[in-house]
């Protein structure tokens, strides 16, 4: 059983069908430069929520908040 993370539902997680679902698993990517060359950072993750500012998932086990300014998700 997994950590319970709250959080208030996003608006289109309340319609009649949602764009995520909770408990879905999702891909998340990170891009970062780093001595001036673009590297990546994948994450696959249970979906269990987000808002406008952060992505609420649970990854290996743990539950995390990470910034979707940062984390864009990818298929």
């Amino acid at each position: 059983m997994h950590p319970s993370i709250h959080h208030e539902p996003h608006l289109d997680e309340t319609s009649p069908v949602p764009y995520l679902r909770h408990g879905q698993l999702i891909a998340l990517i990170h891009w970062n430069r780093v001595a001036g060359d673009w590297k990546y950072t994948t994450l696959l993750a249970e979906y269990a929520g987000r808002d406008d500012k952060h992505w609420q998932v649970i990854a290996q086990g743990q539950p995390m908040t990470l910034d979707r300014a940062e984390w864009a998700i990818f298929n």
